[in-house]
């Protein structure tokens, strides 16, 4: 998308429900409309999870280390469509639809930043590496669930997570993600 087209996002109501309106990115977050995003955690064999340092342009919570890659659903985009095309342009990783383990949805009231997140997993693959090309992410390291609970409890500042949100996402990979 290049910089004059703006970014459209459709309208949900309280219960997820598309209203058939499309509204510019700016005024969703400025009028605190219902939208979906989506949010990929990627872990390696270790049960590491790949976190990210945010850019300073970023609009939410620029320069934070955040534990998942991700973006808000384009209308007309699916959420499968858009957890694909994020990951790839986020890290670099291509991969299929198949490839991602779905997750659960949760409603996210954060004023006026309400979105219905769509969780998706990725695991790690041999082979895998990741080039960070548009600028959204500065830096990556991997990091044990242990190490970014002490980080968020020290440095709550610094990272885009709550401990409540990583604990529920971590218990929900090592049901899910160690039968995949």
């Amino acid at each position: 998308m290049n910089d004059k087209t703006p970014e459209l996002f459709d309208i949900l109501d309280e219960n997820g429900v598309p209203l058939g309106i499309k509204k510019e990115r700016s005024l969703v977050h400025k009028e605190g409309d219902w939208h979906n995003s989506v949010h990929i955690y990627v872990f390696n064999n270790k049960d590491e999870l790949l976190v990210h340092l945010r850019a300073p342009f970023k609009d939410l919570r620029p320069d934070c280390w955040d534990t998942r890659f991700g973006g808000h659903v384009l209308a007309g985009e699916t959420i499968e469509d858009t957890a694909v095309k994020e990951l790839e342009e986020e890290t670099g990783i291509k991969v299929a639809i198949g490839d991602l383990i779905r997750g659960s949805s949760y409603k996210w009231n954060g004023g006026i930043n309400r979105e219905f997140n769509n969780v998706f997993y990725y695991k790690w693959r041999e082979g895998d590496s990741v080039n960070f090309s548009d600028g959204e992410v500065v830096e990556i390291k991997w990091m044990s669930i242990d190490e970014i609970i002490e980080e968020l409890k020290s440095n709550p500042e610094k990272w885009t997570s709550r401990i409540s949100t990583l604990s529920r996402i971590y218990e929900e990979w090592k049901k899910i993600g160690s039968t995949h």
